[in-house]
């Protein structure tokens, strides 16, 4: 009832439309109102229950005049329609200057770029022969499109998907007909996307079903969350059996932030399948929730990650960060991760101080070190590793039960002082088992530290056991925050043992007044 005549002039003019909450629409528009609108560039569909198509095309004939019909959308989000189960690109829908598409919250919705080849038409990935003979389509599928978003669509299982390629079995007894070659390889390109983000699809197993590649020439950020059957990364091609994406040195030339949440993260980084050139410029990787298997992470992934600058990773069963096999200096190989600067690992219970051992893991260049809920440490690192972080500005360590001290000299002959020149900041939060920042008699320095934030560490009486020198520091939080209560009592190791103090008569109190209670009921 929107719409009320074909030809109505008022939608020529229609720039921006934005549909919420209708829940009797089934579907948007009816096809033929494509060609009115000319100027629509943005287009917003939301919490439309009953919303099952954009383009309504029942009942319309190959022959009608809107196929191949170009839109000239620059946006398109199609958020929480429960019932939506296609956009209607079937008929030859072009989008030349869509920039972003984001579909959240379709859980019917099993593909978004779908192409039917009938008997008069050629199909739109026609092999050719290139100059040495290999067999090598290339397709863009969307020309302009700088930012793609899918989440939550239970139902979806590639994102291109050719209808018609295979015979009907219903009307042949052979259904290995088919107009492509298995052996033929189709390259799809997206030359503009920048930002890549795939999550919450549970039964996502390709981008396309054939034998394929795809190239991201300019993508700079790309999280795949939580997409089980997809085997995310890969460099061999088995029909049947593609990765999400099949990986070379052309896949992700510029790719700068690469964030990955799945259960299995074997799948494509440490079965050690990737080579040095497949992410020469990859700064922040961010690997999320891979309990199940206990692993580390290959050499050859960490060859080719040169310039990596930020590593995150979060509920892991992972011993050590990079195996240790090929690593030796005897081999002739350096230490991981060069460039280094900023290093978070939570949720790690297997993980063990071997993590810090400067003949594995670069440490020089780090300036930001988060290390929590990591049940496996008993101290965090060793005297050799501590005086390679000279470049250091933020530590903070949280909820590592068994953590008794910061830094161990145990079996080290060590000589001079251990000093962090440029650490500003210091966190020490909820560490039951912190007895002190060092238990060795040797001198500490830290010249420009400016914070120092300790919150429930009940059984640490001191800073550190031998000489301390903070001249910059002057307060103490010792509460959960920046912003919480502050005490100074001339110097750091006096601060502490007054807070000790203080905690310890608090307890004595409260356990005498509960003694009281008892007593008089």
């Amino acid at each position: 009832m929107i719409w009320h005549h074909p030809s109505s002039s008022s939608l020529t003019h229609l720039y921006r439309l934005r549909v919420e909450g209708c829940h009797n629409l089934k579907y948007l528009f009816p096809s033929f109102l494509l060609k009115d609108l000319v100027l629509l560039r943005f287009l917003e569909i939301k919490d439309c229950n009953m919303m099952e198509q954009v383009i309504f095309t029942d009942g319309l004939g190959a022959e009608d005049h809107w196929r191949n019909y170009t839109i000239l959308l620059e946006s398109l989000s199609l958020k929480d329609l429960p019932k939506l189960k296609d956009i209607c690109f079937e008929n030859y829908l072009e989008f030349p200057w869509l920039r972003d598409l984001t579909l959240k919250n379709c859980p019917l919705l099993k593909t978004f770029i779908s192409k039917s080849v009938s008997g008069d038409e050629p199909p739109i990935h026609q092999p050719t022969q290139t100059n040495d003979s290999a067999v090598l389509n290339e397709k863009v599928v969307f020309p302009r499109l700088e930012e793609l978003l899918i989440q939550d669509c239970e139902s979806l299982e590639e994102i291109i998907e050719l209808q018609g390629l295979i015979a009907n079995e219903s009307q042949s007894t052979s259904a290995t007909l088919s107009i492509v070659p298995e052996t033929v390889t189709t390259k799809f390109v997206f030359p503009h996307v920048t930002h890549l983000g795939l999550g919450k699809l549970p039964r996502l197993k390709s981008f396309f079903s054939r034998m394929h590649t795809t190239q991201w020439p300019s993508l700079k950020q790309m999280e795949v969350i939580e997409c089980p059957k997809a085997r995310i990364f890969g460099e061999v091609q088995i029909s049947n059996q593609q990765p999400l994406f099949c990986v070379n040195e052309d896949t992700f030339p510029v790719l700068e932030g690469l964030t990955l949440k799945t259960s299995d993260m074997i799948k494509g980084i440490c079965d050690g399948q990737l080579s040095l050139q497949c992410f020469p410029n990859l700064k922040l990787l961010n690997l999320q929730f891979f309990p199940q298997t206990s692993t580390t992470l290959p050499y050859c992934f960490i060859r080719s990650l040169p310039k990596l600058q930020k590593l995150v990773i979060n509920n892991a069963s992972i011993s050590e960060l990079v195996q240790s096999e090929g690593l030796s200096h005897k081999g002739g190989h350096t230490s991981a991760f060069p460039q280094l600067k900023e290093l978070s690992l939570s949720e790690l219970p297997e993980l063990t101080l071997k993590t810090f051992e400067p003949s594995l893991l670069s440490l020089k260049n780090l300036t930001t070190l988060e290390v929590s809920i990591c049940q496996a440490f008993i101290n965090l690192m060793a005297c050799s590793t501590s005086k390679s972080l000279t470049l250091l500005e933020r530590l903070s360590i949280a909820d590592c039960e068994l953590l008794e001290e910061i830094i161990s000299c145990e079996g080290e002959d060590l000589q001079g002082s251990i000093v962090f020149p440029k650490l500003k900041y210091l966190k020490l939060s909820h560490l039951p088992s912190l007895a002190s920042f060092s238990l060795a008699h040797h001198s500490l320095e830290f010249p420009v530290l400016q914070m120092v934030i300790v919150t429930e560490c009940p059984k640490m009486n001191n800073f550190c056991q031998g000489e301390l020198s903070t001249p910059r520091l002057e307060q103490m939080h010792l509460t959960r925050d920046e912003d919480g209560e502050l005490q100074w009592e001339g110097d750091l190791n006096t601060t502490i043992k007054h807070m000790f103090d203080e905690m310890n008569m608090q307890n004595s109190q409260a356990v005498e007044v509960t003694d009281q209670l008892l007593q008089m009921e």
